[in-house]
């Protein structure tokens, strides 16, 4: 579990747009829960590559940005979008960030979505027509950010029994680099939408290195919220 090593005195519950996020992933997890279909948890709401290119279902591009298959997949999400998502928030302020997020959050599921017809090029993938659901796109862009505009800040990494301190630039542009490794080599093998990572993380690069070029280091100087 990954912990911001010091605090840096931006209030969370100050961030609106990222209470609010938190608070509807949440909502919409206890909803899928409440389906009368046992272990069904929605799936009709989650993006399916072939109905996209069939021009249907378009709404799950938005609506599986909030959905998650089990409490460990939800969990896992939500903690590390908890300890990223004020500083990034707070840095491009609340707009430029909540269209930040949705951007990162779409393309990274059309990625995915043109990766099960170009990048499994070895033979006939199934990955068209198996649901994605999930925010770890969106929250993928939220890193890049985190790591484009605070690449000293220090975070802490179990290691064992003890706790590691990184910077956020090694521990994010590591994470990232495994995942374009595990998106090119373990496409069919893992379960996992790799290419959604990857590019929701490409699209918050993007959104951040124009924020940066607008603002240049103003965002550092801005009180504490």
């Amino acid at each position: 579990m990954v912990l911001e090593a010091e605090s840096d005195k931006i209030s969370f519950f100050k961030q609106y747009f990222s209470v609010i996020i938190l608070i509807a992933n949440i909502a919409v997890f206890v909803w899928q829960m409440m389906d009368p279909v046992p272990g069904n948890m929605r799936i009709e709401y989650a993006f399916v590559p072939a109905d996209f290119f069939a021009g249907q279902n378009l709404w799950t591009i938005f609506t599986s940005m909030f959905m998650h298959g089990d409490i460990v997949h939800i969990l896992m999400n939500m903690w590390f979008f908890f300890v990223i998502t004020d500083n990034c928030e707070h840095a491009m302020g609340h707009i430029f960030y909540l269209i930040t997020y949705f951007v990162s959050g779409i393309f990274a599921t059309l990625l995915h979505a043109w990766s099960t017809v170009f990048i499994p090029f070895w033979g006939t993938t199934i990955a068209q027509f198996i649901p994605s659901l999930g925010a770890s796109g969106a929250i993928f862009g939220l890193m890049a950010v985190y790591v484009i505009l605070y690449p000293n800040n220090k975070f802490l990494i179990p290691t064992g029994s003890t706790m590691r301190k990184v910077t956020a630039s090694y521990f994010i542009i590591t994470y990232f680099v495994a995942e374009l490794t595990y998106a090119f080599f373990s496409f069919e093998l893992t379960g996992t939408a790799h290419f959604a990572h990857v590019g929701g993380f490409v699209a918050g690069a993007i959104m951040a290195g124009l924020f940066k070029a607008v603002k240049g280091s103003s965002y550092k100087k801005k009180p504490l919220e």
